[in-house]
């Protein structure tokens, strides 16, 4: 099929990618492999956009065969959707990377780093475009292990290798349950392939629950989310957009494509998902907003709008229960329309934080400030960003938002139980007090590292990144700005798989009456209105701020990070277990102190409380099980044939 030429095209790039970068390593020049990367990638948005319309099944070559299924890929409206996705944020990061590399100079090993990448690049395409258990898990895989590879890659890096074997162990386990509900499922329905697997019945209930469970620690979501703090920010920052921005929406793609069409519905059900989503998103915002580290604060940030789009798959499951139709396509609609949105501005997001590591040389909040005048472009695509993801018009957040919202009020309003509208109204105050939340800790983000002065001499020196590291910053912020007024339009990209969820047809794209066209024009002139009317502008005038005697203020007297972040922490101090030390020193440090220190500290509940013990045991009886290996190969021999009478009785009896 011509239409699908640039699928092929985007995967040979990237095959070619990891062969070259296997042979040759840093022979090759970054700028080969970041022309391999980006080709790739517009290839792949063009397959996207070439397959949208299209339900279509392809069968690798015989020799490509894994033991009990071959390679068997499915090109629909809902995989089109995430490869566009995937191939945006590609192209985005292949622009960034060899002005970033060049920034990390001998500290990764470049042809591992690439070959690591593009493998990842093609284990993301495959997963989404796998039409059978077998495909999806070998290439699930490969996504996995890469992924953990390129977070381990900085080797100066000393927290990488903790947050790799971190990640690592969450992969394993999330694969296992998967692979689980996979062979589950199998031996019920006597198929692979995903098309004949209808998971609706008491039968299909716990292996649906095994699938659940493995992708949504793969998504990041509360309680699974313990991954994500520490593999986002180990990560090089290319390799944190595309993990962020794509990787663990995958991880969703798989959830809609498994379990809402696969009709996995029941009711203790839906109300775990709902619980995991509004959760998720209350606990991710919140411990955002507490974090010094740039990209330690967008990782969580990332739970908290996985969290949101959870939301949205949830009440779409619970309309669909409830006989409506039309209400659970616009939450769906809304659910896929955030994944693309998070993933936008997210990565851009992530690079925007990368660019500032390589200029200022910290990421750090309490050292950062000043950084508008230094670094303009990254400014503006931050805040730019930053926008969207608190849903401010006319950027896309607001579109994907609105239509969750929607979805809520119309379950609100609609008739139904008072548990129903209860229900519908507590979920509309969850995403308002998130989306306050949200607010205030980008606020606090752009307000504390770009503005202001520099709180660190170092900071001063700080210079914008290459002009490869500007144009995919600009690349993704502008497309948050164009989907968020073509926002109408976009829509129609997910009226198949809305319709094909709600079983009529339906026009979501009617459910979003915004005029964001007039209020982007209405902004806009705005914003050009002092430019157009004050032809000769006036000379700049500098004052002085009124320092009350002490003479001229230096970058100490600003707000910190931390000073801004306090009351809300203050407030939530419950869930944060939020402490303050105050020390004071001097002989008379009541009338003249000598020195003033304030520090605060917040414990996660379900590290200290549940993911800590838990390791500790396991530890405890990995220690106690180490006796069992005293080196005798005889006793070795008499374990093996132990376990073996054990199956062989286990097996009997079933």
């Amino acid at each position: 099929m011509t239409a699908l030429l640039p699928l092929y095209f985007a995967l040979g790039f990237w095959a070619v990618g990891v062969c070259l970068a296997l042979a040759a390593g840093r022979r090759a020049g970054n700028i080969l492999y970041s022309a391999l990367l980006f080709a790739g990638s517009v290839s792949l948005v063009l397959a996207s956009a070439a397959g949208a319309g299209m339900d279509v099944f392809l069968q690798g070559p015989e020799p490509i065969y894994f033991a009990v299924a071959p390679l068997l890929n499915r090109v629909d409206s809902l995989a089109c959707l995430f490869l566009g996705l995937l191939g945006a944020v590609g192209a985005a990061a292949a622009a960034f990377s060899p002005g970033y590399l060049a920034h990390l100079k001998d500290r990764i090993n470049i042809g591992s780093y690439w070959a690591c990448l593009f493998l990842f690049m093609l284990a993301m395409a495959e997963v989404v475009l796998s039409a059978n258990a077998v495909t999806f898990l070998v290439f699930w895989e490969v996504m996995s292990l890469s992924s953990v590879a390129l977070v381990a890659a900085d080797q100066a890096n000393k927290k990488a290798p903790q947050a790799a074997l971190i990640y690592l162990g969450a992969t394993r386990v999330a694969t296992a349950f998967l692979a689980g509900g996979f062979l589950w499922l199998h031996a019920l329905t006597g198929s692979w392939s995903f098309s004949d697997w209808r998971l609706s019945g008491e039968p299909y209930f716990w292996a649906s629950v095994l699938i659940f469970l493995g992708l949504m620690i793969k998504a990041g979501v509360w309680p699974f989310h313990l991954w994500l703090p520490y593999a986002h920010p180990a990560a090089p920052t290319p390799v944190s957009a595309l993990m962020s921005g794509v990787m663990i929406k995958i991880a969703i793609y798989a959830l809609v494509r498994l379990l809402v069409l696969g009709e996995a519905v029941s009711g203790p059900f839906l109300y775990v998902v709902l619980v995991m989503g509004t959760v998720s998103a209350f606990w991710g915002v919140l411990f955002a907003l507490t974090q010094r580290d740039l990209k330690r604060l967008l990782a969580y940030s990332s739970i908290e709008n996985v969290g949101l789009i959870l939301m949205g798959i949830s009440v779409c499951l619970y309309c669909k229960v409830s006989g409506l139709p039309e209400v659970a396509a616009i939450a769906l609609a809304a659910a896929l329309f955030h994944c693309i949105n998070h993933g936008l501005f997210k990565s851009a997001l992530f690079l925007g934080a990368g660019a500032v590591d390589a200029g200022a040389g910290t990421r750090d909040l309490e050292q950062l400030g000043g950084l508008a005048g230094r670094m303009r472009y990254t400014t503006a695509c931050f805040l730019a960003s930053s926008l969207a993801l608190c849903a401010l018009p006319p950027f896309n957040g607001f579109a994907s938002k609105w239509l969750l919202y929607q979805s809520l009020f119309r379950l609100a309003s609609l008739p139904g139980s008072p548990v129903t509208h209860a229900l519908a109204l507590a979920c509309i105050g969850v995403l308002a007090l998130v989306g306050g939340l949200a607010v205030a800790c980008f606020t606090r983000a752009v307000g504390i590292g770009f503005l202001g002065r520099p709180r660190a001499h170092f900071v001063e020196r700080a210079h914008e990144g290459t002009s490869g590291m500007i144009f995919s910053q600009l690349l993704l912020a502008s497309s948050c700005l164009v989907l968020g007024v073509a926002a109408g339009p976009a829509l129609k990209a997910f009226q198949p798989v809305c319709a094909a969820v709600a079983r009529v047809p339906t026009d979501v794209s009617s459910a979003f009456t915004v005029p964001m066209t007039m209020i982007f024009v209405v902004l806009l002139a705005f914003v050009l209105a002092p430019v157009l009317l004050v032809l000769e502008p006036a000379a700049a005038r500098k004052y002085k701020t009124w320092e009350c005697g002490y003479g001229e203020l230096s970058s100490r007297a600003q707000a910190t990070a931390q000073s801004f972040a306090q009351p809300i922490e203050h407030i939530f101090s419950p869930v944060l277990q939020y402490t303050m030390m105050l020390k004071i020193t001097g002989k008379d440090r009541r009338h003249f102190p000598e020195h003033v220190k304030v520090e605060s500290s917040f414990v996660s509940l379900l590290e200290s409380r549940i993911y800590l013990p838990a390791i500790n045991a396991i530890e405890w009886a990995s220690k106690r099980l180490a006796a069992i290996q005293a080196g005798s190969i005889h006793l070795y021999l008499l374990y093996m044939l132990m376990t073996l009478i054990l199956l062989v009785s286990a097996g009997a009896q079933l």
